[in-house]
């Protein structure tokens, strides 16, 4: 049919709104006699709801995971803190804003700081404990405060059970101590450890054990001192001794370190590769790669939602032994997962930079390919989703969320009216 001259715009516009009012009536009358049998009523389903979720969480998971990919992918690795070559005995923490201030610093750490040690008697830790029975109490003074403890010890009480007790009744008290139990499993011989998880001399680290009632504190030897509290030492750049009653000393220039262990070697602090950031990247991968998975995997009736979780596990495996070698693996439901030990490892050694930066902005390797099946489904979102669904949810969205209204359309000119219909 053709629309004779006589109907202008407006009536066009007028007969176009009426008839497309009428097609997203039939479409979602459709809709609800296929999806929803029991109900004709808008809002007694979720095939809409679900369908316009999928399609946010695919979108925003494949734009994180774009993100993280583009990161990786350099800039990741440009990114420069303070680094410290001993770990193992000084750990650094970089809070300035120009990592090229830090320049190269040595530290020879010569003592840590550390609380008072007092290590009981060993004892046969199965043999019947002799000490007095009944309610044992005792003092624990630190700090220039006194706390009074008690414990119950019974009839047929081992060693270690008494030892056990002390300890358990020592860390309930919240004093700042720190109680274990030693257990030498090839001589079977026990002792109490408690230790001040305070460090340094400082009068207030101090602490002493001693009987009220009963025995059990000098029965068990608790208030025999192995280690007095102590002050770290160390040097910079070879200068003079230096002493701290923290562990956590400021090297200057938005530097800080931590020490860990006394050494005779010398640490050397420099600006270095920011592992803690490239890490967070990498997670960010991940947790990007697991959403955007488990949404397609999640979304069994659609098989573009299935053709594309499988797209992710074609891409994964294809370099799946290369990201088990940098301490990204996958566990039996197909979502990524990280081991941290090789992660680092492959940090230290450079393998994570390579595999990631090697083929960057060419049209291959494991993130070029990920890279494109994400950009794919942020700009081309339908090729994801079935068409009935897609459409669904759109209509359902246009319809009712304030764009349904009728739409003032304006048309240069008469025409078949179907070349205007969709």
């Amino acid at each position: 049919m053709r629309v004779s001259g006589g109907l202008n715009n407006a009536g066009i516009s007028g007969l176009y709104n009426t008839l497309f009012q009428g097609k997203v009536a039939m479409h979602n009358n459709r809709l609800s006699r296929e999806f929803f049998p029991a109900n004709n009523a808008r809002g007694q389903g979720s095939v809409s709801a679900s369908s316009m979720q999928y399609v946010s969480d695919i979108k925003s998971a494949s734009s994180a995971l774009t993100d993280a990919l583009r990161e990786l992918s350099g800039p990741a690795f440009s990114q420069r803190t303070a680094v410290s070559s001993n770990t193992d005995v000084m750990t650094v923490n970089f809070t300035g804003n120009n990592p090229g201030s830090v320049g190269e610093t040595s530290v020879q750490v010569d003592q840590i700081a550390m609380g008072q040690l007092n290590e009981g008697s060993r004892l046969s830790s199965s043999a019947l404990y002799s000490g007095d029975r009944g309610v044992n109490r005792f003092a624990i003074e630190t700090g220039g405060r006194t706390t009074q403890l008690s414990i119950s010890v019974a009839a047929g009480d081992s060693n270690r059970d008494v030892q056990q007790k002390m300890a358990t009744a020592i860390n309930n008290a919240g004093l700042g101590l720190r109680a274990t139990v030693e257990t030498d499993s090839q001589t079977n011989m026990s002792m109490l450890r408690v230790e001040s998880t305070n460090v340094g001399t400082a009068e207030r680290n101090a602490f002493s054990i001693t009987d009220i009632t009963g025995n059990a504190a000098s029965r068990l030897g608790a208030n025999d001192v192995s280690r007095a509290r102590q002050d770290a030492i160390y040097r910079v750049n070879g200068g003079q001794a230096q002493v701290s009653q923290s562990n956590t000393v400021n090297l200057g220039n938005g530097v800080s370190a931590t020490f860990r262990a006394a050494s005779e070697q010398t640490v050397t602090v420099s600006p270095g590769k920011d592992m803690n950031f490239i890490r967070g990247v990498v997670e960010s991968l991940v947790r990007s790669y697991n959403n955007l998975f488990s949404a397609a995997a999640g979304n069994v009736n659609d098989l573009k939602a299935q053709s594309l979780a499988s797209r992710l596990m074609n891409v994964s495996s294809a370099y799946s032994r290369s990201l088990q070698d940098l301490g990204i693996g996958f566990d039996s439901s197909g979502k990524m997962t990280v081991d941290s030990a090789r992660l680092n490892q492959a940090f230290e050694n450079g393998r994570l930079e390579q595999f990631f930066t090697e083929n960057s902005g060419r049209n291959f390797g494991f993130g070029a390919s990920l890279g494109r099946l994400a950009n794919n489904v942020q700009n081309n979102t339908s090729a994801f989703v079935s068409n009935s669904a897609f459409n669904n949810a759109w209509l359902e969205n246009f319809a009712y969320s304030g764009f349904g209204n009728p739409i003032q359309l304006n048309f240069p000119s008469a025409g078949t009216i179907f070349d205007y219909m969709f």
